[in-house]
């Protein structure tokens, strides 16, 4: 009786954790470019050769992509979702990454925006694949035009995260170094402003989603 009960308030915590989650998409994804930030900056990927370990990258995005994705596009935890968007965030990391180094335009304005352009294009696909998979019957404009509402979002967003993220590690290595430390200073400075650009990209996301429902 006691196993059956505990079942019962893990499954409802687990609704309630969901119901939340669902009800606050900004400050998910917020706190997920936050973190998805804090472990770029730790695994040295901006850096050539690079200078920490390339699983905290990897890893640190994909978690938390697929919860704030999840939560953004289902009201219920599901595998599917999950899945979704954990590869998203693994076509942006990628698309991002070989935009940026194999570029002919390296180390230009453009080879910067093309790989901005890459890092949306994750949340190209994870927008497309949750929005038609939710659909029933599934609807290609609706879906095309989420995804693309998305995706500029994200590109606004990541143009903020990526541009000032450097920015923002220096200042926090000025002002709060000496009190925790240069290399905490720096990925906590990065992971801020990093987080800032998700809260515009999934501001402008969400908002311009609400008021479009009414046309999709």
């Amino acid at each position: 009786m006691n196993s059956e009960k505990n079942a019962v308030q893990h499954h409802g915590s687990g609704f309630a954790l969901m119901a939340w989650a669902n009800r606050h998409p900004v400050l998910m994804w917020t706190s997920a470019w936050g973190i998805t930030g804090v472990a770029l900056y730790i695994s040295g990927v901006f850096n050539s050769p690079r200078t920490g370990p390339l699983w905290v990258a990897v890893a640190g995005g994909m978690i938390s992509w697929s919860i704030a994705g999840t939560s953004t596009f289902s009201k219920h935890w599901n595998l599917a979702n999950l899945v979704i968007w954990s590869l998203a965030y693994l076509l942006s990391f990628a698309l991002a990454g070989f935009l940026m180094n194999v570029s002919l335009l390296r180390d230009t304005i453009m080879g910067h925006y093309l790989a901005l352009i890459g890092w949306s294009g994750g949340v190209a696909f994870g927008a497309f694949a949750s929005t038609w998979f939710a659909s029933d019957p599934p609807r290609l404009m609706q879906s095309g035009a989420i995804t693309s509402i998305w995706m500029l979002g994200f590109f606004i967003g990541s143009s903020v995260g990526f541009a000032f993220g450097f920015i923002g590690a220096e200042l926090a290595k000025i002002s709060i170094g000496f009190l925790i430390g240069v290399p905490a200073a720096l990925i906590l400075g990065f992971g801020s402003v990093f987080a800032l650009g998700g809260f515009i990209a999934s501001a402008i996301a969400v908002s311009a989603v609400r008021a479009a429902t009414r046309f999709l």
